[in-house]
């Protein structure tokens, strides 16, 4: 199994009402979905977010005609915990409380 792959993009706004500009970073999770593909996912300070150009409204006029550009992506490889490997004798002792072995 492949490990996912984050990247970490920072997108830049610019309010057509206002001409306010702005930047956010997104953590962008690129992970295998079983089937060939991969299932992306967006983070935004720590949390689960909307892809970075949908509900977008700006932060000083509160007006929903925003553009978006990305400006730059930087990969970042994270290592995933390990699995903990469960000792063939402790597997052993549960399947016979289980009455499976």
């Amino acid at each position: 199994m492949r490990e996912p792959l984050i990247a970490l993009e920072v997108w830049r706004y610019e309010c057509l009402s206002c001409l306010h500009e702005w930047q956010e970073s997104y953590e962008v999770w690129y992970v295998p979905d079983g089937h060939g593909g991969d299932a992306v996912g967006y983070r935004h300070d720590g949390q689960c977010s909307t892809s970075p150009w949908t509900e977008l409204m700006c932060p000083v006029c509160h007006g929903c005609a925003v553009q978006t550009f990305p400006s730059r992506t930087t990969v970042v490889r994270r290592p995933l915990p390990r699995p903990q490997r469960v000792d063939d004798l402790d597997l052993l002792f549960r399947l016979r409380r289980l009455h499976a072995y």
